[in-house]
């Protein structure tokens, strides 16, 4: 009787410790999520401010249920790292850019001359575009949920050195810059006239300060003011490539959250890419001027010159970057533009 008694409570502890591991899945009403949120921009950039403003949103409208700690300024690791970490669970949500190394389909959205204005680049990188289904579909299989991309801006080279025939899409500017370790950002600088090399970019600063080269391309005018102000004199807008950063969350603890929670994330999050979007052109232009104001001569291109170099752009490195997307999709792309 007394072993019966025992089986029986055995049993009982047994199906309570399997009912509470399974709730441990779900967020529920009651429970507190304290999810860390990875950024890598630094603590004034817009970014930024946008991930506390995003944290602060979904704080509220949970009752302190859903609490975001942001980690700006690659605290918590590069790109490289946190995104790994995303993957693991380790690290729930983040703010980074996307790396390819997984799949190189992830760097679709980088592509040179994907779009030449604002909101036209807006609508290549959002829910319901052929290049936005690629990537979430790419990001989907590594087990992270793609929130949205975010615009930082488009891109311009920052050099220590003036590069030579500077608007001559095929001219050599006889300068050394580091570009990410992306076919799209190494193709393109080379085929604009530049050679290239992969230093990390947390040691771009110094080397663009001590000539290990002579500057960089890979982010807005507001990353060059803010960042590399000090080591550059000249920031040449080519505007070719689009600087951008993605919102990823972890797909376990997403479909964890409740239905009303993961509509409060999305919202505030769909607010902030929205904004991110629309701030880019007058932020583009307003941290030209502080750059201009800080001494940096700013290398203009007109009108004229960026069509020819777009068209020069998509006529030599399109056709060698098809050998990584495929030709079906970059004619589907073309077709997008």
């Amino acid at each position: 009787m007394k072993f019966k008694k025992l089986s029986f409570l055995v049993a009982w502890l047994l199906i309570i410790s399997l009912f509470i591991g399974l709730c441990s899945f779900t967020v529920g009403a009651k429970d507190t999520l304290v999810m860390k949120v990875a950024g890598i921009s630094p603590l004034e950039y817009r970014g930024t401010l946008g991930l506390n403003r995003i944290a602060e949103k979904v704080g509220k409208a949970t009752d302190g249920r859903i609490k975001m700690d942001v980690f700006p300024m690659n605290q918590l690791g590069d790109y490289t790292q946190v995104f790994e970490e995303i993957q693991r669970g380790t690290i729930e949500m983040g703010l980074i850019f996307i790396p390819s190394q997984y799949d190189v389909m992830l760097e679709i959205g980088s592509l040179p001359f994907l779009a030449e204005g604002y909101e036209d680049m807006r609508d290549q990188l959002s829910p319901g575009s052929y290049v936005y289904s690629i990537i979430d579909e790419s990001i989907a299989k590594l087990g992270i949920k793609l929130l949205r991309i975010y615009g930082d801006g488009f891109i311009g080279v920052g050099s220590a050195k003036k590069p030579e025939n500077f608007a001559d899409p095929k001219a050599d500017k006889n300068l050394l810059i580091r570009v990410a370790p992306l076919a799209v950002y190494k193709e393109t600088a080379q085929d604009m006239g530049y050679r290239t090399t992969s230093i990390p970019y947390a040691d771009t600063y110094s080397a663009i300060q001590t000539g290990v080269c002579d500057g960089w391309i890979g982010g807005s005018s507001q990353i060059n003011y803010q960042v590399f102000r000090d080591v550059i004199k000249y920031y040449t807008p080519y505007n070719c490539l689009f600087d951008q950063t993605a919102f990823l969350i972890n797909q376990k603890l997403w479909d964890s959250l409740s239905p009303e929670d993961q509509k409060i994330i999305a919202e505030a999050v769909d607010y902030e890419a929205e904004k991110g979007f629309a701030d880019c052109k007058e932020e583009d232009e307003k941290y030209m001027q502080m750059m201009a104001d800080e001494g940096i001569e700013i290398l203009k291109i007109t009108p004229e010159q960026k069509k020819a170099l777009a068209e020069h752009i998509r006529n030599v490195t399109w056709p060698k970057l098809e050998e990584k997307f495929g030709k079906d999709i970059l004619d589907k792309v073309k077709e997008s533009l």
